[in-house]
């Protein structure tokens, strides 16, 4: 809302208000004339030229090929001393567009004594680009800063990967067949030496989804740096699910690394084995297939332990067992020296 409508609907609801109310006389000739008085002020600071110091952001282009702008010591605001009509500010507000300024049209000059990269060109070689922008009742009285500095970076391009953010829950008895893949998942980043060695990896957008039940494919935003630039700017995430279920087997303990001059009784001599599978492997998942057992070496120590602990030593992986526990976890244990035989 313009100054001139915020002032004509105050008037409004003031005049409103006066309805309703028993008011002195002469307080009414008094108010008259100051209305009158204001529009007399109105009419006459409205008509004649008012100057005001605007902020403008800027927006290079027509940048040297292979070249960036880096953020710092580049000039990003301009100051701007700008007159017009005093109608003109009430009705729009002081706002202003982006400033635009075409590199290619200007004289870049080097800064002596200074790093290659920093360049400059002058407010009075930006001052016509920017007049050219105001609006026809507008003029530009002075720019600030006097120098207008640029710093050039060289260009730099690396294939880094893509990080996938997601928060996914399933519905009871599914969950992930593997990993989610993306694809692509890694893409080639561009832009400022300085600032392409400091990026590592391209994060995407956060994929939330609850209650998920089957495999889904979706589309997702690549979150790029401010100033880096890829050729993409989202890839495919490919989410497989499954349905699973839980199974309870026991299988018998071995012992391992028992000197042949002893034997090494257990107590008892299988363990209850629980884990889940997918519902597909399930009937390919058989108890020959996990390996349980308990080491000798543990007696070789200072203090010999009440229990030896019990290690599943393989599993089957590639049949997607997860969750696995066993009881007990330790065992009661014997052990007896073999008998020499007298040849």
């Amino acid at each position: 809302m313009t100054p001139l409508n915020r002032m004509w609907r105050k008037t409004k609801i003031f005049f409103l208000r006066l309805r309703y109310k028993r008011i002195n006389p002469r307080l009414m000739v008094y108010l008259v004339m100051v209305i009158i008085s204001s529009l007399l002020w109105f009419f006459n600071k409205t008509g004649s030229t008012v100057s005001t110091v605007t902020d403008f952001h800027v927006e290079y282009y027509g940048l040297p090929k292979n070249h960036y702008l880096l953020p710092g010591l580049t000039t990003e605001v301009l100051q701007l001393t700008v007159s017009a009509k005093g109608s003109y500010f009430l009705t729009h507000n002081n706002q202003f567009p982006t400033i635009k300024i075409d590199l290619s049209k200007l004289d870049i000059r080097q800064f002596p004594d200074t790093d290659s990269s920093l360049k400059f060109v002058t407010n009075d070689d930006v001052r016509p680009l920017i007049e050219a922008q105001l609006p026809a009742d507008c003029k530009c009285l002075s720019v600030k800063p006097d120098t207008v500095k640029l710093d050039f970076g060289r260009s730099a391009m690396k294939k880094v990967p893509v990080v996938l953010d997601y928060d996914i829950t399933f519905e009871k008895q599914f969950r992930f067949k593997k990993e989610p893949v993306l694809q692509p998942d890694s893409v080639e980043i561009s832009g400022s030496v300085n600032i392409t060695d400091s990026v590592l990896c391209i994060k995407t957008e956060k994929v939330e989804i609850s209650g998920l039940n089957e495999s889904v494919s979706q589309k997702v935003k690549l979150l790029l740096p401010k100033d880096i630039f890829c050729s993409l700017n989202f890839t495919q995430a490919d989410f497989f699910v499954e349905k699973f279920t839980g199974n309870t087997i026991e299988i018998p303990v071995r012992c391992i690394n028992v000197p042949d001059s002893v034997v090494l009784r257990i107590f008892p001599q299988q363990i209850t084995l629980k884990y889940n599978v997918g519902w597909d492997n399930f009937n390919s998942v058989s108890a020959e297939m996990f390996t349980a057992a308990v080491d000798y070496n543990e007696l070789n120590g200072i203090t010999k332990p009440k229990f030896l602990s019990v290690k599943l030593i393989k599993y089957p992986e590639t049949f997607g067992v997860t969750n696995i526990s066993f009881m007990p976890e330790g065992v009661e244990f014997l052990v007896e020296r073999k008998e020499r035989v007298h040849e």
